[in-house]
């Protein structure tokens, strides 16, 4: 597992060890982590919005949404924490396999395509931490400005104080515990968001490692299918090269299903919860119009699920585009060159490859930019609709 220790993977190992996700971590160290991400999450944090979200039912309707809201985004992270949990030994395979193919692949040439999809990989991983940094600072910080502005802007009273998650943890003076409640709410949202970067960011490497892979059989497919040399050895060895293309083509996609397999439920899981969650979202904004700060805090959380499921949809669009682009790569070339029973092997190379690889949510729902834009255009629909009724 040297590759996991490189600059390619070992931010994605560090984040996954931290979050008690690392299928090689030490027992002891993992259930420990695991322990405590149950207890804050779990326990400390979804507990209290189900109180909340129960002492509105019937009294304020507008906050019941708001709450509901809180926690459809809390039981989205944690959902996200237990399949990454009950798919351990399937992503241990995922991770095997990375391995493996660094191990076996020793041409330089390929060597270097894999290199280049791995920094892509570093790339989304980096950019994506930093953007959910952004947006948490951006979105624990905001709930300080009634504070700051009653010290540089004091009015006759106290202005009023916002919570970040504002379950219900039975506290008697507001004022006096807000500091205590803020700063438990600043630790679930810290928790939380990490577990995002972690889980999202390896999926997100994994997928890149996959494309990779077939842009290596996308230069081996060249190469074999050149004119091959006079007399039977050259013809045997342009026919051995391609039997070895077809072996990697097929693992490859034996590859994409243990990935489809392993995130498959959690998506499936993750996309229904989203798109009820934008929908709440939709709801939320339209009732607090006219109040700066409230529209602030939830367009900015509309604005994160929006690039959440972008996240998760843009590497699933790249890897169909990849994997039927080489039906076109298997036919546009000089595979008239080559010998008559290597002709009859890209012929069926051919058919396979006209059968795009891709990843779904439960096999109902493919992971691809098509969908995704399909889920913001109907959320702004309702959006539209609820509007007009205001």
């Amino acid at each position: 597992m040297e590759i996991f220790e490189r600059r390619y993977f070992t931010l994605n190992k560090t984040l996954l060890s931290s979050a008690g996700l690392w299928p090689y971590q030490n027992r002891r160290k993992k259930f420990c982590i695991r322990s405590f991400v149950n207890l804050i999450i779990g326990i400390f944090v979804i507990f209290p919005q189900i109180v909340r979200i129960y002492s509105y039912l019937g009294v304020n309707m507008d906050l019941m949404v708001e709450h509901s809201a809180v926690l459809l985004y809390i039981m989205t992270i944690y959902l996200k924490f237990l399949t990454s949990v009950f798919y351990e030994e399937k992503l241990r395979v995922v991770y095997d396999n990375i391995a493996k193919n660094w191990q076996l692949i020793k041409d330089v040439n390929e060597v270097n395509i894999l290199v280049q999809y791995s920094e892509n990989g570093r790339f989304l991983t980096i950019g994506y931490i930093m953007y959910i940094i952004a947006a948490c600072l951006a979105y624990i910080l905001l709930p300080m400005a009634p504070i700051l502005l009653d010290v540089f802007v004091p009015l006759n009273q106290s202005r009023p104080r916002f919570y970040i998650l504002g379950g219900e943890y039975f506290i008697i003076d507001k004022v006096e515990d807000y500091g205590k409640v803020y700063m438990f709410d600043v630790l679930a949202v810290i928790v939380s968001v990490w577990l995002i970067c972690a889980v999202d960011s390896m999926y997100a490497a994994s997928i890149e490692h996959c494309l990779g892979l077939f842009a290596i059989v996308k230069l081996r497919l060249r190469m074999c299918t050149q004119p091959s040399c006079e007399g039977p050895r050259g013809r045997d060895a342009s026919y051995k090269l391609i039997v070895r293309l077809i072996r990697m083509h097929k693992d490859i996609i034996n590859f994409t299903d243990i990935l489809e397999s392993s995130y498959s439920s959690s998506f499936l899981i993750l996309v229904g919860i989203n798109v009820i969650f934008l929908s709440f979202e939709c709801i939320i904004v339209l009732t607090r119009f006219g109040q700066a700060m409230e529209m602030m805090r939830y367009s900015m959380i509309m604005f994160g699920i929006v690039v959440h499921l972008f996240y998760i949809s843009w590497p699933g669009q790249k890897l169909i585009d990849l994997s039927l682009g080489l039906f076109q790569d298997t036919y546009l070339n000089e595979w008239y060159a080559c010998p008559t029973r290597a002709q009859k092997l890209l012929g069926l190379m051919t058919l396979r490859c006209s059968k795009p690889c891709h990843l779904t949510a439960g096999g109902m729902y493919v992971m691809n930019l098509s969908n995704f834009a399909k889920i913001v255009k109907t959320s702004l629909s309702y959006m539209t609709v609820l509007a007009s009724f205001r």
